[in-house]
């Protein structure tokens, strides 16, 4: 597709780029509408749904962002990965009894005809990027049953008899076989939108486990002696001593898809029958898509003192919640709700999750004596005006970053405490002076991921009178509201849930919190001020998701029974 003047002009109404590296963008682009299109997703000026929205309408087609679609895979399944592969196309969907189909020449009337004498039904083509289809094709053609049948292809015996060396296991661990079955796990587990792998000796099995939305599931069943060599090949992978096996390792490396690149923080522990291996899929699986506050699921109630207090030039602002709530979604999505051109971002990660080209990022290294405070101390001397530090680990940290923002920053950070108020006194706990904290906090927002109901599937029901009296002011005779409930289909792998919704709480730090602070006053004193002051915590969005109909009731009681015990 040819870069014209007006699809410039169309792309640039959207961001404005300074001219040095608006020319460099289309010098290195050839010419090449789609090539000037991904380097403007690549280096951040504008989101990948943008983008993708001008160049489908030069194409008089629409465009679907292939990281956030469904694939039906029946439908998926109607084209080998092969011809899916040379046609750059992937059957989505069906809607009656047309396929849509992701593309990237919609507009070729050749290649559809062709596509619909293969699908044997009207084709309904829709633009995609080519590295969104290439990673598509990739995840999606992945099986349970095609992993099973790559382990049958390995001699266990030799497993077994321990024949297999330290030298022939090294051979093992680089052939085409083993590379093959770990990066399909890893592919299967991305299918699935899973975070996290968990690899399990068991006795007489290997069993693989994904985390999908924050539940547990068993996913595959291997022989018990392709433990050793799995655990092996994903350890040359992260750089962890393979001929260690008494004591527990950590490292990381890098799985690179078309369109994105992920991060896998592993973490072997000796079992005992052999090695368990946990990685954590890291990073954003929308590739370089930007995050867009207004797009997290945030309440109105919520978000507006929430970007109120990102307008702030000082102050600290804390995200909260346990591993796995979307801390590092949430502050990204903040920093690029105030960035701009004239203002120098500095963030202090470990690891650096999202790679966004307009800030500097720093990546902790403490091997090296590249910790938080350290870098921290060097930050500000870098004329920052905002901060992201990664986590607040230890007193220190908390001291040099409440500092930072006393004197002129706005730093964003953020603390593992089970609410937003506990925040307010957990830096006293850490040993920083109240004189310090009280005045440098401007606000605490507290999250929590719950499932998010498939809406294929969710069915709408009345609870009973005594639920509703149990979580919300309900009187007989009031009119009775709906609420709804998983019911599990095809779509959602019969859990009735598909993806995660975020439900969220924030705390403003008025002169009245801020004076308790002062005065040493506990965390239900704290709590009740904010109260008066109109405060509203996790479980009471999640009600209001639930009538919505994102969630179900028993999702919202599971995800904060431990705040109402509190």
């Amino acid at each position: 597709m040819e870069l014209t003047e007006s699809l410039i002009s169309s792309l640039l109404e959207k961001v404005e780029i300074p001219p040095a590296p608006l020319a460099g963008i289309i010098k290195a682009a050839k010419n090449d509408a789609l090539e000037f299109a991904q380097l403007l997703i690549q280096d951040s000026y504008l989101d990948r749904d943008t983008v993708g929205e001008l160049i489908a309408k030069q194409l008089n087609s629409t465009y679907i962002n292939l990281s956030n679609t469904l694939f039906q895979n029946e439908v998926v399944s109607l084209l080998t990965s092969e011809i899916a592969s040379r046609f750059c196309a992937i059957p989505l969907y069906r809607l009656g009894s047309a396929v849509t189909v992701g593309m990237a020449t919609p507009n070729d009337p050749q290649m559809v005809a062709a596509l619909e004498k293969l699908l044997m039904a009207p084709v309904s083509p829709v633009f995609c990027f080519r590295d969104e289809i290439d990673s598509a094709i990739k995840v999606n053609y992945q099986s349970a049953q095609n992993v099973g049948d790559l382990a049958t292809t390995f001699d266990l015996k030799v497993f077994q008899d321990g024949q297999l060396g330290e030298t022939a296991l090294e051979k093992l661990l680089d052939s085409k076989p083993m590379v093959d079955l770990g990066d399909s796990i890893i592919l299967l587990a991305l299918k699935e939108r899973a975070s996290d792998i968990h690899i399990e000796p068991k006795k007489n099995e290997l069993i693989i486990r994904f985390r999908i939305d924050g539940v547990l599931v068993d996913r595959l069943f291997l022989p018990v002696e392709m433990g050793l060599p799995l655990v092996s090949r994903y350890k040359i992978l992260a750089d962890i001593d393979i001929t260690e096996r008494r004591k527990p390792q950590d490292g990381r490396f890098s799985f690179t898809l078309p369109m994105k690149t992920l991060d896998l923080r592993v973490s072997s522990l000796p079992v005992m029958h052999g090695e368990k291996m946990v990685m954590r899929i890291l990073g954003s699986l929308n590739g370089t898509s930007v995050l867009n506050l207004d797009k997290l699921d945030f309440s109105p109630e919520v978000l507006r003192p929430f970007k109120a207090a990102l307008k702030h030039p000082q102050g600290i602002l804390f995200v909260t919640g346990p591993t796995g709530s979307g801390k590092s979604t949430t502050l990204y999505a903040a920093l690029n709700f105030i960035n701009t051109r004239d203002i120098n971002i500095v963030t202090i990660e470990d690891p650096v999750e999202y790679e966004v080209h307009s800030l500097n990022q720093v990546m902790v290294n403490d091997k090296v004596g590249r910790g938080f405070q350290e870098v921290l101390r060097a930050v500000l001397r870098q004329d920052p005006d905002a901060i992201l530090v990664g986590e607040i680990r230890d007193a220190e940290t908390a001291r040099i970053a409440a500092q930072a923002a006393l004197t002129g920053h706005l730093v964003l950070t953020t603390l593992h405490t089970n609410d937003a108020v506990q925040a307010t006194t957990r830096l006293l706990d850490m040993g920083v002076e109240r004189f310090i904290v009280a005045p440098a906090i401007i606000g605490v927002l507290g999250q929590r991921l719950l499932r998010r109901l498939c809406e294929y599937c969710k069915t709408e029901y009345q609870p009973d009178p005594d639920e509703l009296r149990q979580y919300f002011y309900w009187k007989d005779g009031a009119a009775m509201p709906i609420l709804y409930k998983n019911t599990g289909c095809e779509h959602c792998g019969t859990t009735g849930y598909i993806g995660r919704v975020g439900i969220h709480e924030f705390l403003r730090v008025t002169p009245q919190i801020r004076e308790a602070i002062l005065r040493g006053r506990d965390n239900e004193e704290i709590m009740s001020i904010a109260v008066q002051q109109g405060f509203h915590n996790m479980r009471y969005d999640g009600f209001k998701k639930a009538l919505r109909g994102l969630t179900s009731l028993e999702e919202v009681v599971r995800a904060t029974v431990s705040l109402e015990d509190d």
